[in-house]
């Protein structure tokens, strides 16, 4: 897995765009999710380190 990108497009009050931005993005699916846990709606929350980033389910 490689980490990608997201544009965006930014408008004014018209809806005329103004310009985009590019964002880094990951994308993470398939059946290990729901294996490991993360199935849909499942609130998470991410920890985010120098390197590394941790997903874990909201303890309720």
């Amino acid at each position: 897995m490689k980490a990608g990108y997201v544009s965006r497009r930014h408008a004014d009050r018209n809806d005329m765009t103004r310009y985009y931005s590019r964002s880094p993005s990951l994308h993470l699916k398939g059946h290990w999710l729901e294996a490991a846990g993360f199935g849909t709606d499942t609130p998470v929350v991410i920890t985010v380190e120098q390197g590394q980033l941790l997903i874990r389910i909201v303890a309720e």
